[in-house]
């Protein structure tokens, strides 16, 4: 495994592990977090350890870049916070 995928391996393992205790406390404030719908942070959350290792190790980043471009009005930060925000509906935040 070369540099590039062990990094990368390791970047998606924190993120993802991450994602998981994040929709374990609150799923909606999770979906709005890492930008994944329902369903999405629903399987998440219900990941084992080894699934994550597993989804971790594909060599492609499940991470997701903000778009860098934004309105002249309004601040970066202001933009990314605005960005499509998942529908979380059918089950009440934990």
């Amino acid at each position: 495994m070369s540099t590039l995928d062990q990094d990368l391996a390791h970047l998606n393992f924190e993120y993802l592990m991450l994602a998981r205790e994040c929709a374990r406390n609150n799923l909606m404030e999770a979906a709005w977090r890492f930008g994944v719908d329902r369903r999405q942070i629903e399987e998440i959350a219900d990941f084992s350890v080894e699934n994550i290792r597993e989804l971790a190790s594909i060599a492609r980043t499940v991470v997701t870049v903000l778009p860098m471009a934004t309105p002249k009005h309004i601040s970066l930060a202001t933009h990314a916070a605005l960005l499509t925000l998942p529908k979380v509906t059918g089950r009440e935040a934990q």
